[in-house]
């Protein structure tokens, strides 16, 4: 076994003490100006348009090289777009309706590029006002391009529980 000096142990402890006061419920920290800006400008945005399956301001929101990565593989986002609109109009035929919510646990910016880690809330409702909602962790390459930001890479991962998704600042 190897021991810790008391230093060696002090310096472990405090650098632990900012993930123990979040894990304990204290408050995450402030978003940064690019991260509002994010939020404004495109996650607002994807919101908006899964509210009024709006296929077209969706794709708007992706940089015309964009990809999609899912457990299935990679494609380029024109094809997933092409997906999530017949999901829209079928939906919509079936008189059902769907809200999409963001939570991150990691976001990296600067003025042009922008790297998020989180989950997003997908619920839809049926004709009948019974509400299903998934949870899916996300990562999300994004550029500012032509004076908005737009998804770059966006990778859907495998489902979670909704402890997971409650333990994400929002």
């Amino acid at each position: 076994y190897r021991f810790m000096t008391i230093s060696t142990f002090v310096s472990a402890f405090l650098l632990c003490l900012p993930g123990l006061a979040l894990a304990q419920g204290a408050a995450p920290p402030s978003p940064s100006a690019t991260s509002r800006a994010i939020d404004a400008e495109l996650w607002a945005v994807v919101s908006a348009t899964v509210v009024h399956a709006d296929i077209k301001g969706m794709a708007a929101t992706y940089h015309p090289d964009a990809v999609v990565v899912s457990g299935n593989g990679s494609r380029p986002i024109r094809s997933q777009l092409a997906k999530w609109g017949a999901d829209m109009v079928t939906a919509t035929k079936r008189r059902e309706s769907a809200t999409v919510e963001f939570r991150f646990s990691d976001r990296r910016d600067d003025a042009t590029t922008a790297f998020e880690i989180g989950i997003f809330k997908y619920t839809v409702t049926d004709s009948t006002g019974k509400s299903v909602s998934r949870y899916v962790p996300l990562e999300a390459l994004l550029v500012h391009w032509q004076g908005k930001w737009r998804l770059l890479m966006e990778r859907q991962l495998s489902a979670v529980t909704v402890a997971e998704w409650d333990r994400l600042p929002h």
